[in-house]
C-alpha cells in the first residue's frame, strides 16, 4: 500500500468517526474492529483466501499499528473461536501472568500506593501472552503463515497512518507516563518531544522489524531470545523484576468456552481468569425471566429489570469470580437457569434495590464441584481494551478481546523493538488476603467477554465484543437482547444507549432515554448520573448473520473509531 493510499483511508476513518457509524452489510466475508485500517488487514487476508481465523490474527497484529495504546505484543487477550466444520467453539486464552517475583503483599504498602506501582513502571508489567496467543490461533486452527498474515500490519507500521484527533488526545493524556522510562526522541508517538498531532503520518517502523523477527524465527525469538531480553532489561530499569525464565515459562490454555442459553439461542464466551462470560450468561439467564420484547426497548420497566439483575451479577462477581488455577469458583451454580430464576424472584419491579449481597451459587454446584473459597477483592481494570469480530464464507467465527491495560499500559517502552507494556499487574487485588492478589503464575482476574452466538438451530447467529472493564458485560448483553428481544439489525443494536449498575451506588445511562423514561426510573428509587455517549460505557464491534438472505451484517461502535470492513 502506498504512503498516500494509507493516509486517504486513515483520513477516511478519521471523517467517519465523528458520526454514528453505518450498518455493512457482505456475503463472503466481514472483520469489525476499532479501527477501519485495521478491519481492512482482515479482509485483505479474507479476499486472499484464508480463513477466519487468519484474518483474525492479521486484524489484531493491525491494531497494534493503529492503536498501539490499546492491545498489542506487549498485552494478552482471550479468542473464541467457532470452527464450522465441526461446531465446535474453543476458548484461548494467553491472559497475562504474573511474574515469579509476585508477592501477595506487593501493592499493599503506603509507597506502593502513594507511587502506584501497580499501575506505572515495571513493577506494573505481566507477562505478555499476546503473541504466543496468536501464534498457538494460527497454528491450530488458520491456514497460513504468520509472514503472510503480519504482511498488511508491517506495511502499515513502516509506510505509517494518519493520527485522528481521538488519537491525539489519548497521546496527550498519557504524556506524562510516555516521558517517565523513555527518552522521548525514542517514543514514535511523540514528534520534536511533544504528542505527535491529528493529522501527522506516524510510523513505526521497530514494531515492524519484530513482526519480521517473529515471521523469520518463530515466537521464541520473543519469549526466550533477544526481543525477551530487551523486555525484561526495560521492566527491570523501570524497577520491575521480571526474568527471561517467566517469558519463557509463559503458556497459552486452551479452554472449554463458558455456554448457556438465552430464549433457544446458544451463547459461548470465555471462562475464568475472565469473570465476562459467566457473567454475561447469568444476566441473559436473569432477564430470561422477564418478558423484555413486551416491556419495551429502553424503558423504564426494561432498564429498572436490567439495572437490577446487574447489580445482583455484580454482588456475585465481586465474591466469587478469581483464576480457577487457584480457586474454585462456582461458573456451573453461577450459571445456572434455577439459580437464574432465584435471584429473578428477588427483584422487586416496583422499587430499586439500594444494596444486594451476593447469593449463593454454590447451592446449584454438583456436589463433587470442591470446596466453597471465600473470594472477594477486586483490581482495577480500565476501559483501554480492544475487541472485534470476524467471519469467513465457510462459516468461521473469532471474536477476540485484547488490552494492554490502561492506555500506553505501564509506560515502559522497548524501543528497539517498537513494544509498549502491558500494566495488567493493577488488575489484581491490593488486598493480600483476597484470593485475586498477586502470586506467580496468576492471571489477574477480567471482563472480556468475546461472545459467539448459535441460532436456535445451532447455526451462526452473532458474534460481539466490547472494550470497557467491567462495562464489557453490561455491554454485551445489552447488545444481545437488542437484537434477539428487540429485532434490531448489529449496528443499529450496538448505537443504543446504554445502562450499568454495581451491586451499590446508583444507576448510570448514557444521554438518549426518554425523558419519561428517566422520570420513571428516579420514581422507581434510582439514582442516576446521565453521561454523554462514550467509551466509557463499552465500544462493541459485531457481527450479525442472516442465513436466509444469505448475508451478514457488521456492527462498529462510533464511541471509538470503530469500522466493520465486508466484502
Amino acid at each position: 500500500m502506498s504512503r498516500s493510499r494509507c493516509a486517504f483511508l486513515a483520513l477516511v476513518a478519521v471523517l467517519g468517526g465523528a458520526a454514528t457509524s453505518q450498518e455493512v452489510v457482505a456475503t463472503k466475508g466481514m472483520v469489525s474492529s476499532a479501527h477501519e485500517l485495521a478491519s481492512r488487514a482482515g479482509v485483505e487476508i479474507l479476499r486472499m483466501g484464508g480463513n477466519a481465523v487468519d484474518a483474525a490474527v492479521a486484524t489484531a497484529l493491525a491494531l497494534n499499528v493503529v492503536e498501539p495504546n490499546a492491545s498489542g505484543i506487549g498485552g494478552g487477550g482471550f479468542m473464541t473461536v467457532y470452527l464450522a466444520a465441526t461446531g465446535e467453539a474453543i476458548v484461548l486464552d494467553y491472559r497475562e501472568v504474573a511474574p515469579a517475583s509476585a508477592t501477595t503483599d506487593m501493592y499493599a504498602s503506603d509507597q506502593a500506593k502513594a507511587e502506584r506501582w501497580s499501575s506505572l513502571g515495571g513493577r506494573s508489567v505481566g507477562v505478555p501472552g499476546w503473541l504466543l496467543g496468536m501464534w498457538t490461533a494460527l497454528e491450530k486452527y488458520g491456514t497460513m503463515t504468520f509472514a503472510q498474515v503480519a504482511a498488511p500490519a508491517i506495511r502499515l507500521a513502516e509506510e505509517g497512518f494518519v493520527v485522528h484527533p481521538m488519537q491525539e488526545g489519548i497521546i496527550v493524556d498519557s504524556f506524562a507516563k510516555l516521558l517517565a522510562y523513555t527518552s522521548p526522541a525514542l517514543v514514535p508517538y511523540l514528534e520534536n518531544g511533544l504528542p505527535i498531532g491529528a493529522g501527522r503520518n506516524l510510523c513505526q517502523p521497530a514494531l515492524a522489524e519484530t513482526f519480521r523477527l517473529v515471521s523469520e524465527h518463530g515466537p521464541q525469538v520473543f519469549y526466550d531470545g533477544p526481543i525477551g531480553e530487551a523486555i525484561v532489561a526495560a521492566v527491570n530499569k523501570a524497577g520491575g523484576a521480571m526474568t527471561i525464565e517467566d517469558l519463557a515459562g509463559y503458556r497459552v490454555e486452551s479452554r472449554s468456552p463458558v455456554s448457556g442459553t438465552y430464549r433457544g439461542y446458544r451463547i459461548y464466551s470465555v471462562p475464568p481468569a475472565s469473570s465476562g462470560g459467566a457473567h454475561v450468561v447469568q444476566l441473559l439467564n436473569i432477564l430470561e425471566c422477564f418478558p423484555m420484547r413486551e416491556l419495551g426497548h429502553n424503558s423504564t420497566a426494561a432498564l429498572h429489570v436490567m439495572a437490577e439483575a446487574m447489580k445482583r451479577a455484580f454482588a456475585d462477581r465481586a465474591l466469587y469470580m478469581a483464576d480457577t488455577a487457584f480457586a474454585n469458583v462456582p461458573l456451573v451454580g453461577l450459571t445456572s437457569k434455577a439459580y437464574a430464576r432465584e435471584l429473578a424472584s428477588k427483584i422487586d419491579l416496583t422499587r430499586a434495590a439500594t444494596q444486594v449481597s451476593p447469593g449463593n451459587p454454590w447451592a446449584y454446584e454438583p456436589k463433587a464441584s470442591g470446596t466453597p473459597d471465600a473470594v472477594g477483592g477486586l483490581g482495577h481494570e480500565q476501559f483501554s481494551t480492544s475487541h472485534f469480530s470476524v467471519a469467513d464464507e465457510a462459516g468461521n467465527i473469532v471474536a477476540s478481546t485484547n488490552t494492554i491495560n490502561q492506555f500506553f499500559g505501564s509506560g515502559v517502552f522497548v524501543p528497539r523493538y517498537g513494544i509498549m507494556l502491558n500494566n495488567q499487574m493493577d488488575d489484581f487485588s491490593k488486598d493480600p488476603t483476597s484470593i485475586n492478589a498477586p502470586e506467580p503464575g496468576k492471571r489477574p482476574l477480567s471482563s472480556m467477554s468475546p461472545t459467539i452466538v448459535l441460532d436456535p438451530e445451532g447455526r451462526p447467529f452473532m458474534t460481539v465484543g466490547s472494550a470497557g472493564a467491567t462495562r464489557i458485560i453490561t455491554a454485551v448483553v445489552q447488545i444481545v437482547v437488542n437484537v434477539v428481544d428487540h429485532g434490531m439489525k448489529m449496528d443499529e443494536a450496538i448505537e443504543q444507549p446504554r445502562i450499568y449498575n454495581l451491586e451499590t451506588g446508583g444507576l448510570h445511562h448514557e444521554r438518549g432515554l426518554g425523558a419519561d423514561v428517566v422520570a420513571g426510573l428516579q420514581e422507581l428509587g434510582h439514582a442516576l448520573t446521565a453521561e454523554s455517549k462514550s467509551a466509557t460505557y463499552g465500544t462493541a464491534q459485531g457481527i450479525l448473520f442472516d442465513l436466509e438472505k444469505g448475508v451478514m451484517y457488521g456492527g462498529a461502535d462510533s464511541r471509538r473509531l470503530g469500522v466493520a470492513v465486508g466484502y
